[in-house]
């Protein structure tokens, strides 16, 4: 492994920890005027990880959550539990190895299922 594969991957899984830790403080203070500074925290971090691991499966599964809280300040509107089953569900994404497009579409589904608007952007056809 090159020493920037090694960089890559240290960033990776400190980029990971932040946003879980993130995660974790949005949930304790969903609906506090508190929870600002964790969404702001949160929603750079995503887009770091975006922007250092664009083509990272786990990448495509994070942008989704972003948009799902970014799109009109969203993130205010989602309750605790819907917060802890994202930090459930990328824990469990960062605990395996690798994942494949097939797990990421089902990351996906399951942040639909938790509430969260992962196309918020629509777009209008004529």
């Amino acid at each position: 492994m090159s020493i920037e594969q090694n960089i890559l991957e240290i960033t990776g899984v400190e980029i990971t920890r932040a946003i879980v830790g993130d995660l974790q403080k949005l949930q304790q203070y969903s609906g506090e005027p508190m929870a600002a500074v964790y969404a702001d925290n949160l929603l750079r971090t995503m887009r770091t990880l975006r922007d250092k691991l664009p083509f990272d499966p786990y990448t495509e599964v994070v942008m989704a959550l972003h948009d799902a809280l970014a799109f009109q300040n969203r993130w205010i509107d989602y309750k605790a539990s819907q917060y802890q089953g994202v930090y459930e569900l990328i824990t469990s994404l960062v605990n395996q190895e690798k994942i494949n497009n097939e797990e990421v579409e089902s990351a996906i589904l399951t942040l639909e299922t938790l509430g969260f608007d992962t196309l918020p952007f629509g777009v209008e056809l004529d």
